[in-house]
């Protein structure tokens, strides 16, 4: 739940939703949609289903959402992470009697295009970390195209994932 109109990236309106804060109080949801969000490795994550309540004066995600989507949490000295598999994709670090996301929104994005450059980092980490073989494979029937040389080089995640 987001309060902040400007930071969604899709949006539709909602006519007719309310939500239950901890003290009984209820508030209007207004809208839902996506935020982006650039988290504590630099990598854009995409946050669906994002309800607009203009009435909180903080930002909240829900661990049981996320859950239900798949994807596993866990919290030890100050530190929830949030994963899918061995990938953490969230870090948040705990304020108080709250987790503080690491992380910034991303209010604007552009994709831009630089020729000549080698993606198979960027298509590396677009498939979940596929191992180089199989992206190989993909460089084969043609699918990764031409900036693709299929040499993955030493990736972090992937190490401390194994």
């Amino acid at each position: 739940m987001s309060h902040n109109r400007d930071w969604f990236t899709t949006y539709e309106p909602v006519y007719d939703g309310l939500i239950l804060m901890g003290n009984d109080a209820q508030c209007k949801v207004f809208g839902e949609g996506t935020i982006k969000i650039k988290t504590h490795d630099e990598i854009v994550r995409t946050l669906i289903g994002v309800r607009y309540v203009p009435e909180l004066k903080r930002n909240l995600i829900s661990l049981n959402t996320l859950e239900s989507h798949g994807r596993r949490y866990s919290a030890e000295g100050g530190v929830l992470k949030v994963s899918k598999g061995a990938l953490v994709l969230l870090k948040a670090i705990r304020c108080d009697s709250l987790y503080v996301l690491q992380g910034s929104t991303i209010t604007s994005f552009a994709v831009v295009a630089s020729p000549n450059k080698d993606n198979t980092k960027l298509w590396h980490m677009r498939l979940e970390h596929m191992s180089e073989k199989g992206i190989l494979i993909l460089k084969k029937k043609g699918h990764l195209g031409n900036q693709c040389t299929g040499k993955v080089d030493l990736c972090e995640h992937c190490i401390f994932g194994k």
